[in-house]
């Protein structure tokens, strides 16, 4: 081989092997992602008496919590808790063919209690007692 050649084989070498790498870090995230996916629609769907538990002990939290004074955090607290339930309400609201709250974790509190009052119509009404929690 001349002396040209080598040169230019030893220049791209490394922007060749670079990219293998690259493209070998791409695919392996693809792959990662297409099972993640897998995995999570294989899943059963959550029994109802457990989505119903789970409204009522969110909610019962969230009012407890926001009614709370000298709490620390509270407003972070709030807002996660606020999260959660608006994630159960969802799941709800999927399962009983009901529009979800609109604006996902920042729902209003309208829309919330809209969507409380399509779930009453339909069965499941979320402001009932909650069973005491064992913490």
């Amino acid at each position: 081989m001349s002396t040209v050649v080598l040169f230019l084989v030893a220049i791209a070498l490394p922007t060749v092997a670079v990219g293998a790498l690259i493209g070998a870090w791409r695919a392996a995230g693809w792959l990662g992602e297409a099972r993640s996916r897998a995995r999570y629609q294989a899943l059963p769907p959550e029994p109802a008496e457990r989505l119903e538990a789970d409204l009522r002990r969110l909610r019962a939290e969230l009012e407890a919590t926001e009614t709370r004074s000298s709490l620390t955090a509270k407003h972070h607290r709030v807002q996660a808790l606020r999260g959660a339930y608006v994630d159960v309400l969802s799941s709800a609201c999927r399962r009983l063919d009901i529009s979800p709250p609109q604006g996902g974790d920042h729902a209003s509190q309208a829309e919330i209690y809209r969507v409380e009052a399509a779930l009453r119509q339909r069965g499941l009404d979320v402001r009932q007692e909650a069973p005491e929690s064992v913490l």
